[in-house]
């Protein structure tokens, strides 16, 4: 059974022209991590929110362990939000500059009454701890601006964490910060995976950073607001079936500097200038594949074999980008 489950969700915000999501299927399974990537504006950010209730589509569904989020009563809609967390890109904007760590992170706890006021600070070191915080009592009475990036972003963790979630949408989570302290994070949070069992939805732009969190899950690949491809993330990374997951792939570091040479001047897909085409594939404009069928039909999603689905008329024609394929979230040889 499906934790979460969005069904067609299409997504309009005011003087658009175009939906920020076009009829977008989502599922992940208790304990799955599935990463979203594309460029920015793609609507990634769009779907985590719908998929943790801060957005409601304009159409589409989502049920979240097999109830509707929309008819949810008080009651369930309350315990919903504390099973579908978020964090958030920018930890410096997501915690309020006006609060010491004390207070943002114990309000939530007093409020689902998950611990008493005698015992919530002893909770809350406990908690900075699990995210690798060891710190004493005055570490509580710190506001936001007397952190460092790296410590806002496990605060945020943490904020997220005290509800026991089932799931975590994380935005973009780790870009902000440098690499080393991006692998950090990282671990952090597929460890606390392993010890909570909460699933992961992992938007982000970085196939690099994908490949290196979501290696054993799922990766959707979306542009303008469709997705484009959908599979196992090694099998989307070794052997795309998209045009546009190939464009993606083409800007993962490479450690060699010689073969990021033979890289640039050999690939035989590369990103080209162009918007979303207003007829036919979305990715028209942008793709050297293109032909006259595209014109006529935005190609669906379909099985493509091995639980991989793409959106392309000629997806047999994609071809591998083996010289990405060795790389990971700080361009260094995976495996």
């Amino acid at each position: 059974m499906s934790l979460l489950t969005v069904d067609g969700a299409t997504q309009w915000f005011r003087n658009q022209t175009k939906p920020a999501l076009d009829n977008v299927h989502l599922q992940i399974a208790p304990g799955e991590i599935v990463a979203l990537v594309g460029e920015s504006g793609c609507g990634k950010s769009t779907l985590g929110r719908i998929s943790c209730g801060m957005l409601e589509p304009t159409t589409g569904s989502v049920t979240f362990d097999g109830h509707a989020v929309t008819s949810m009563s008080k009651r369930e809609l309350k315990r919903f939000r504390m099973r579908a967390q978020m964090v958030h890109q920018d930890p410096f904007a997501s915690l309020n500059p006006g609060l010491p760590l004390r207070t943002t992170l114990g309000y939530p706890l007093r409020y689902h009454r998950l611990a008493r006021s005698r015992d919530l600070q002893d909770h809350l070191l406990a908690l900075l701890e699990s995210v690798g915080l060891d710190e004493g009592p005055a570490f509580l009475d710190r506001y936001p601006h007397q952190l460092s990036g790296g410590q806002r972003q496990r605060v945020s963790i943490a904020r997220a964490l005290s509800l026991n979630p089932s799931l975590i949408v994380a935005d973009e989570a780790v870009s902000m910060l440098d690499v080393s302290m991006r692998v950090s994070l990282l671990d952090l949070m597929l460890s606390l995976q392993e010890e909570h069992g909460m699933a992961y939805l992992f938007v982000s732009h970085d196939l690099g950073v994908v490949r290196y969190f979501a290696g054993e899950g799922r990766i959707m690949v979306m542009f303008y607001g469709l997705v484009v491809e959908e599979g196992r993330t090694e099998d989307v990374i070794t052997n795309p079936q998209h045009p546009y997951t190939t464009v993606l792939l083409g800007g993962t570091p490479v450690p060699d500097p010689r073969r990021a040479r033979q890289r640039a001047r050999g690939d035989s897909l590369k990103q080209a200038e162009g918007a979303a085409s207003d007829t036919g594939c979305v990715f028209y404009q942008r793709c050297p594949l293109a032909r006259q069928r595209c014109l006529e039909a935005q190609p669906p999603l379909l099985d493509v074999g091995s639980q991989h689905r793409s959106a392309c008329w000629f997806h047999d024609e994609v071809p591998a980008h083996n010289q990405a394929t060795n790389t990971t979230i700080a361009g260094t040889p995976a495996g």
